[in-house]
Formats: C-alpha cells, structure tokens, sequence
C-alpha cells in the first residue's frame, strides 16, 4: 500500500508504461553504469538484432572487445555531440556507421523496416539511484535501446507540493555535473495536474509548460488530469518521432556586438510545446486518413494560436511531417509543400526557423525573387519558401504550365486573415486545379471549386468570420487565455491611460455647398485635426514624460516605445517633436520614423525612410528595424508600418493616437506581449489618445477563448442575385458587356507582342463606354449607385469564387465589373473634397486626460456568429463640409481650460515686428538666435498665456521643464519666421 498520494501517481504511471506502452521494467542488477548511465545489454541487443552484419564485421577485428569498442566510440563522441544527436546520426566505430534507433517507416516498402523500428526497446527504473556517492534518486528514468533520454521528477498537489517543487527542489538541488543531467533530450517535471519540460535543467527559465490545455483533464475515466503525458508523449510512437522530426539543435553562435565586444550564445535543443507537437502531428495524422479513406486530398484546415505560441516553428514542424507521408501503397502524399507568408520580403522568423531544421536542408528552398518560385516549382522541389505576392510575377509561366494542375501540393498559409483573402489567393488556387479530373462526378460536387489535388492549412491568432467560413472552425486551438497563462506572452489588455483628443474646425473662407458620404468626410477631418501641430505638439510632450517616467526604467532600462500615429504627416511631425525635445532635455536616448515614402502635399517633395533616419549615412544601411535594436533608439515612432508581425521583445509601451479596433486592435497592441527574461508584467504601459479603451479591451476579450465565429459557407445566389440587379438597370446591354470581355481578354493575349496597339484598343473603347455611360446616367448619384454595383461584385465573386465553380456567365461578367469600376467616372488628380479640405483649418484642440481604465475580464464564451454578406450597394448617408463641423463642435464642448492654444500664441508672437525683424536681422547668427531670440521669445509666450488668465499652463511640468512646450514654440516660433521670409 503506497505511503502517500505522490508514490500512487508514481506507480500507476509505472503500471502504464509496462501494461501500455510494452516498457521493459528494469532492476538494479541492470544498471551498471553509474557514470554515463548507459545499459549495455540493451544497446548491444539491438544492435545485433537490426544490423547483425556490422556488428559481424566489427566483431571480425575486435573479438570479445567489440562491445567495449562500441561502447567507447559513443563516450567518445558525447564529449562533442548531444546524445539525441548521436541517436538521431548515429555513431561510427572504427569506419563502420551504426545506427542506435530505428525511425518508424513512412512508406510499407521494406517489411524489414517495420520489423527494426519494433526492435526498438524502451524501458525505465524509478526511484533510481544514480549517484554513487550519495543517496539522492530520480523519481523516473526513461531509456531508449540502453541510451537515457527521459528524466522526471513527479509531485502530488495533496501532499502540498506542485510542479514547481519538482523544479526547484528535485532538478535544481541535484549534481548537474552527472551525466544524467546532461544526455536525455527531456527534464520533466510533473505534477498530478501539470507538466513542465526543459532539454537542460540548470535553470528554471529553461522548463516550459507541457499542459494539454489551460486545465488538464483526463481523456480516459480511471487516468490523471496528465494522462496527456503518459499515454502520448511516452509512446513509442511519439518518442521515435522526436528524435526523427522535433528535436531541433541551435548551434552556438559568435558575433560581435555594436561596442566591438565578442557576445557568446550557447548551443540549446528546441523541444516542441505541448499545442506544437498536438496540432503538427494529429494534422499530418488527419491528412493521411483522409486520403486512404477518398484517394484524394481537398481539405481545408484553419489552426487558431495565439501570439507567442511559437507558430514559424509549427509550420516548420508541420512542413517536416506533412512531406514525409506515404500512402498505404507506397506514393508520396505531397509533391510540394508551400509554405506562404504574407510579408512582401520573405518573413525573416519563419526563414530563421526553418533554417534551424538541419536535417531539412537539401530539401529546403527560399525564394528570393519570382524567378526562384517559377525554378523551385519547374523543378519540383519538396519544400519551397515563398511570399504570396511572387505569384503574381509568374502567372503566365504558371497558366501555360499543364504539370502543375496535376501537382499535389500543400499550402501552410502564414497569417490567414491577411494573405487570403482577394483576386491574388483565389488565382493561386487555380494554378494547381485541374477541373478536367471532376468531369465523371455528379452535378452537385461539381459546383464546389475542385481543389481535390491541394490542401490548405491557414495559421491565424485572431480569426474572422471570412476566414472561418473558408477553411471551417480551428481545427486546433491554443488561444491567448492559454497563452498569458503559461507565462508564453503577457497580457497586454489589462490597464490602459486613457485620453481624449478634442478637437473643433473652422472654414478659413467660404466653400462651395457639396455633399460627400458622411464616413468619409468625418475620417478626413479627423485625419486633418490629428495632423495639427500644436495637438502633436503637446502629446508629444506627454509621451516623453511619460517615457521618462514609466519605460526608461523597464526591462533593465532597456524598455522601448512605440508610437502608433494617425498618418505619414503626423508620424513626421511626431518624429521631429520627440528628436527635438529629447535633445533639448539632454536625454540619452533616440527615436526613429518608420514608414512608406510617400510625397509631401505642400511641398510635394519625396520624404523617404533611409533619408529621415540617416539609414545609409549613419548606419550602413540598416533596415529600420535592425537600427531600433540597438540600445540608445528606444522610442519608434510608426505609420501604418510594424502594426503587425514586428517582433520586438523589448517593447513595453505604446502609445496610440490612432483608433484601432477588432483584429486591428488585437495585432496592433500585441506588439507588446513578447517576453523578455527581464521583462514583467507591470512593465506594460499602454496611453491611447483616442479614448477607445474599451473598443480596445472588447476586441480583445471577443478572441481570448479562441475563435468566436462558427463556420458558415456563403451562398453562392448572392452573387446571382447582384449580377441580375446590375442587369436590370440596362446601362449596357448584353452585346455590349460581352463585346468588351472580348476585347479586353484579346488585347491581353496580345499584350506581350504588340504591347502599345493593344493598349491604344482599350483606351478608345474605354472612351466610348464611359461616353456611352454619362450620356444613359445622367444624374451623377445614379453613376456613383451603378459603380458601387460593381465594386461590390468584384468584391464578392473573389470571395465566393473560393467555394465554387461558378456559372461561366458570372466568370466572364467579373472581367467587365472590375474594368468598369474603376474606369466609368473618371478621376482627377485631387478629390473635391480633398480641395476643400485645404480650407479647413483647426480653431480649439484639446488633450483631455481620462486616466486608467481597466479591463474587467468579463469573458464568457463567445456566441459564436458567423458570415454576414448582405446588404446592396446602396450609397451611403451624406453631408457637407460645413454640417461636419458643426457636428463636431457640438460633440467636442471644449472649455478654456482644456483648450490648447500653442498654435494661436505662435502666430501673435511671430507677428510680432520687433521680434521679428531681429530675427531675419540675425538669421545666420545662431549664437544670437540661442542666446537673445529664443529667451525674449519665450518670455513673449509666457506673457500670451498671463494675457489669457492661464498662468496654471505655466506651472505644468509639460509647459515650463527644459524642452517643454514653451522651448519647442520658442524654435517653432523662429522658424515660422524665417521660413516666412525666405
């Protein structure tokens, strides 16, 4: 009878692995071999009994001293080489290779082969004591063919002690000089609920949860809450495959660092978590029965983990398993395995990752250019590496190449939500389809679109309802709950500073009465009052303070911030303020802009990101984000740029003056999340300036669990519907629409022999339509109805073209919608609209202060909702410039306190004649400028703010410290001057 609860858990998972599992129960007589730990007789058994004719031939020069010479070579080779790596390579003996496992055959050609992997002997001991000088023992030891590959220590919760207590008072207490701490590839420490896995047990930040799920539970009555472990992760089965496909070696590496100082990593094993191995083996598992059982492949697979979960190295796994299935009769599942990311230079982790899979390497193939894509597919290469976007640089190779429809390919889609969705992954489908193979099915299998030779595995932290009606609900899910839980990523969604940015607008001068589609005109000139200065002025003020006070001091004083702004002009300006400021207080730390170029609409000059952060000048040119990893830039400053898939593990604040919600919200704000070993959960700090906190939290909330959305297919008449509603109106008629697929799908057949003529062709007949157009439609409402007909068609055939072969009817129509959509009404260079705006201007700005608002956690699973594809192209509500901004001024009440009035002391004082003309008097004197301009100029501020009765303004940090708002108007002030003087 077991004396306690945690000796009952030892022997019921010892009866498991004997009953279960065939394990062979040693003795102490078996362990002789105190120093490597090492079971002779089982090694030699094995290697007789799988390759006899080596050993033969060994024996033949060694004798009796054969065992020993075997022996030898492998204690030899353990000075230099891991023991999984020896098991995994296997060791040679005086030229002679043997192998100490046998992998599990992935085809039935060789009845031998199947019949070496059974030779395979695991056995175990508990209570083993494996210290010859003391009396400390090991709670269980698992030995593959004679080799130790499995430590474990085990605790019973009822005895008051959790995995933890294996962790801190078993592997950590014990001689990590033994061998036995240093050969097995798996520390496990194990709990009756809860299990923790490290490949080197020296430190505790090395073990790694191995939970089934957030709270284990048993999959079998009578088993523990970790039956997981025992009855998966101990098989034969599964232990084979960590040692052929998981276990992955990280070679140490040298370099040497920005202060000329030679840095050192350590080499380390990547053993796979528990949700990593679950989800890349029981996916390979489902392909293969799904194959036997159809002769075919045609699924679709959606894998739901949150941020953090280490996705690039279940792909990695996952591509590894997927290219190594066979069929019952001995073909290869897969010709090809494309894995796809959506970054448009190839996403640098999942690279790193997949080049850590050395034994991948000849079949590994990255695709720098298109060029590489067209050769890796031409010549069948198992797994290529590509970004989405390369096929569309070869599509005429790919629709003239006949071989391809007969491929077998899997496609691992990095990112779901992003890369899959429109004309470009709907073409890529097509290039592997062969819709020849269906013409002997019944009608109603005809109507899905043939993917019968191709399978889809989509990667996703935060579904969307279009993405689920694609590829169905997860098929596996780690979600983020489980995720923060571990201790994987850290909660980014509890507490954020809250802001409001108040703001009213003004006509400089009157403007011709138009209406405009009310969303649009309320986003421009939120757009144009986030863009004013003297706002970006005063919040940049606030996230230097609030920099210096709540980051510089995390993460070591290593934390770094990010800035998430409303535009490319704002991120400029915000960028200048900082640098400015930063300078002026004599901090040591610096800031960088990353953005797309784009063009400067006063000025109309380029402004490009190598120029801005002196990318080629400064830093060799660097990519931004190789220069925000060096220590002194701590603060970035983004438009639209690393919102998502940017890891930076020392990023602890962000601040947000730019509303995001719903999966926007959950990528962009997760740029947090990543652990650092110096990094805790307070040192989280997020400021929104848009007061959206709880758009925010409920995004957030909305996804914790996993995904709230359940599979819903469209439906294919919805389309059918629309084209018939475009068809009623008559605009063109039937000879007319077809006329123009006609020659449009000429003029692109002949687009590379007589480029320019078939150009000229389209551009006349596009003349004529849209005459033909303006002279059927004269009411410009009623063009603008008709053209978003067609923008909702497109959009909706690219959409439910994945499901469905469709009528050929719908196929020709999309060529003329997309056409006709973007050329009927013709544009000009700028917008009315966007003329108007010109002379919209900002009266009274205000950063309103709101304070911390907390997520109150109130997660309840999700009522799953699905696909939602209604709705016309019904226009939508309009107003005019002048009623959007009484609008906004009755929305925004901003009183004399709040107001922030920079922008109107800054324009009394620069006309100011006195100060002025000593400043264009002294313009090349920059001593004067500094030392007499810049002192009476603040002192003129200050007087404006006593004008007004705002003394408190004065007395504000944010106002009156070195480099606050006062300094920064005093040089905005002078160079107002001086630009308004040449």
């Amino acid at each position: 009878m077991p004396s306690n609860k945690e000796t009952l858990f030892q022997n019921h998972i010892a009866h498991f692995l004997e009953t279960q599992h065939q394990y062979v129960v040693l003795s102490h007589d078996d362990l002789k071999d105190r120093e490597y730990h090492i079971i002779e007789a089982h090694l030699i058994a094995f290697i007789k009994e799988t390759q006899l004719e080596k050993y033969q031939s060994l024996q033949n020069d060694f004798g009796t001293d054969t065992d020993n010479e075997i022996i030898k070579a492998i204690k030899d080779e353990l000075g230099k080489t891991q023991l999984w790596l020896l098991i995994r390579n296997g060791v040679t003996v005086r030229g002679t290779k043997l192998q100490l496992y046998k992998p599990k055959p992935r085809s039935n050609t060789s009845e031998q082969q199947e019949a070496h992997y059974q030779k395979n002997t695991l056995a175990f001991k508990t209570e083993y004591k494996y210290n010859t000088l003391t009396d400390e023992r090991v709670d269980l030891v698992i030995w593959l063919n004679g080799l130790p590959i499995i430590v474990s220590e085990l605790k019973h919760e009822d005895e008051g002690q959790n995995v933890d207590d294996a962790i801190y008072e078993s592997f950590l207490t014990r001689d990590l000089k033994n061998q036995l701490y240093k050969m097995p590839f798996m520390y496990l420490a194990l709990s009756n609920t809860e299990a923790k896995v490290a490949t080197n047990p020296s430190s505790d930040k090395n073990f790694l949860w191995f939970n089934a799920q957030l709270v284990n539970k048993a999959e079998t009555k009578g088993e523990y809450p970790v039956e997981h472990v025992y009855r998966h992760a101990f098989s034969k089965e599964n232990i084979v495959k960590y040692l052929e496909h998981y276990l992955v070696f990280v070679p140490a590496v040298e370099k040497i660092n920005e202060e000329g100082v030679l840095e050192h990593k350590p080499s380390f094993t990547i053993f796979p978590r528990y949700h990593q191995f679950r989800a890349s083996k029981n996916l390979a598992e489902d392909v293969k029965t799904h194959v036997e059982d159809t002769r075919g492949l045609g699924k679709k697979y959606l894998i739901n983990h949150s941020a953090g979960a280490g996705k690039t190295l279940t792909i990695s796994w996952m591509a590894d398993l997927l290219d190594s299935l066979y069929t019952s009769d001995n073909k290869k599942v897969f010709d090809n395995i494309i894995i796809l990311t959506d970054r448009k230079s190839l996403d640098k982790n999942v690279k790193d990752d997949l080049e850590k899979f050395t034994h991948l390497k000849q079949k590994l193939n990255f695709t720098k250019k298109s060029k590489d894509l067209a050769d890796f597919l031409e010549k069948d290469r198992d797994i290529i590496v590509s970004t989405i976007h390369k096929f569309a640089h070869i599509q005429e190779k790919l629709q003239n190449d006949d071989v391809l429809k007969k491929r077998k390919v899997a496609f691992l889609i990095d990112e779901a939500h992003r890369s899959q969705d429109g004309k470009l992954a709907l073409t890529m489908r097509q290039y592997f389809n062969d819709d020849t193979d269906t013409e002997d099915e019944d009608i109603e299998s005809l109507e899905k679109l043939n993917i019968s030779n191709q399978v889809f595995v989509a990667f996703t932290a935060t579904t969307t309802p279009k993405t689920v009606s694609y590829f169905g609900e997860p098929f596996d899910i780690y979600s983020e709950e489980e995720a923060i839980a571990e201790g994987y990523i850290l909660d980014v969604a509890q507490n954020i500073i809250s802001y409001e940015t108040l703001y009213n607008l003004r006509l400089k001068e009157a403007i011709p009465e138009k209406d405009f589609p009310v969303g649009t005109v309320s986003k421009a000139l939120k757009t144009l009052a986030f863009n004013d200065d003297s706002l970006i002025q005063y919040k940049s003020e606030v996230i230097v303070k609030m920099f210096e006070e709540e980051v510089a001091t995390t993460i070591a004083e290593k934390g770094k911030a990010m800035v998430v702004t409303s535009s490319r002009p704002a991120g400029l300006k915000y960028f200048n303020n900082i640098k400015t400021i930063l300078k002026e207080k004599n901090l040591p730390y610096k800031v960088v802009f990353a953005f797309s170029d784009f063009n400067d609409s006063e000025t109309n000059q380029t402004i490009e990101e190598s120029v801005v952060n002196e990318l080629e000048t400064k830093h060799g040119g660097k990519l931004i984000e190789d220069v925000f990893d060096l220590p002194e830039y701590r603060i970035l400053v983004v438009a639209n740029k690393f919102q998502t898939g940017f890891d930076q593990p020392l990023l602890s604040a962000m601040f947000l003056d730019k509303a995001v919600k719903g999966v926007n919200a959950i990528q962009t704000v997760s740029r947090l999340n990543r652990r650092h070993n110096d990094k805790e959960q307070d040192d989280i700090l997020v400021v929104d300036f848009t007061n959206n906190s709880k758009e925010i939290f409920d995004a957030f909330n909305k996804h914790r669990k996993g995904s709230p959305f359940k599979e819903k297919e469209p439906d294919k008449g919805l389309l059918e519907e629309l084209f018939k509603e475009i068809e009623a109106l008559e605009i063109f008629t039937e000879e007319e629409i077809e006329l123009y697929i006609n020659a449009y799908l000429d003029a692109e057949a002949q687009a590379k022999e007589r480029e320019s003529e078939a150009d000229a062709l389209l551009s006349n007949l596009n003349q004529d339509y849209r005459q033909k157009f303006k002279e059927r439609v004269s009411s410009l409402e009623d063009q603008k109805q008709y053209v978003s007909l067609l923008r909702r068609y497109t959009k909706l055939y690219y959409f439910i073209a994945k499901f469905f072969s469709l009528d050929q009817y719908l196929n020709d129509f999309i060529v003329f919608a997309e056409v006709m959509a973007n050329m009927l009404i013709k544009k000009g260079k700028t917008s009315d609209m966007k003329n108007l705006l010109k002379k919209v201007e900002l009266s009274k700005g205000a950063v309103k202060y709101h304070g911390l608002k907390t997520n109150l956690h109130a997660v309840k699973e999700p009522k799953k909702t699905g696909l939602k594809l209604g709705g016309g192209g019904q226009e939508p509500v309009r107003t005019t410039i002048e009623l959007a901004l009484a609008e906004i001024e009755s929305k925004y009440q901003i009183t004399k306190d709040d107001a922030i009035i920079i922008k109107e002391i800054c324009e009394e004082v620069s006309n100011n004649y006195e100060i002025k003309e000593r400043v264009v008097a002294n313009k090349e004197n920059d001593i004067y400028l500094k030392n007499n301009a810049k002192p009476r100029i603040k002192q003129e501020v200050k007087q404006g703010y006593i004008m007004r009765d705002m003394v408190d303004k004065l007395e504000d940090p944010i106002y009156s410290q070195r480099g606050g708002i006062i300094s920064l108007m005093g040089n905005a002030i002078i160079k107002n001057i001086l630009t308004a003087t040449g």
